[in-house]
Order: C-alpha cells, then structure tokens, then sequence
C-alpha cells in the first residue's frame, strides 16, 4: 500500500481527489491532509508519506515556498 498526503487550501479539492483515490487507485491510502504550507510540512514530518499531492499555490505559500521549508525541517 503506498501512503499519501494531500496538502491543498481547498478543502473541496482535497475531498475531491481523496475520493479519486479511494475510487480508482486502490493501491493507495490517503493517510493525511494539510491545507497550508507549514502544516503539510509538519505532516510529511510526522507521517512520513510515500507520495505527497501538492498544490501549486496556496494562501500561505507556493508549492516551492513548501519545498524551502520542508528542507529546512529535515537538515535539523
């Protein structure tokens, strides 16, 4: 089973593509969600993903602002 996360500030989105999921891609579990830039950083840190879907741009940040702070999170 690959684990996921969805980080999107939609939360239509997130359900929307949690349901795809569930429907067409049996093989993956979504295992949590994240609506901004640092909590999704704080959830792959914590839940360690297999695959991450990521929104490009979100209230507090782009995708690429979420990569800079992801990588701070793991370089302490």
């Amino acid at each position: 089973m690959i684990r996921a996360v969805i980080i999107d500030d939609i939360p239509e989105a997130i359900s929307v593509l949690k349901s795809d999921l569930e429907n067409y891609c049996v093989n993956i579990e979504v295992v949590g969600s994240a609506e901004g830039v640092v909590t999704g950083a704080k959830l792959i840190r914590d839940l360690k993903p297999d695959l991450v879907f990521l929104d490009i741009q979100m209230k507090d940040g782009s995708g690429f602002d979420f990569l800079k702070l992801f990588q701070m999170f793991n370089s302490n």
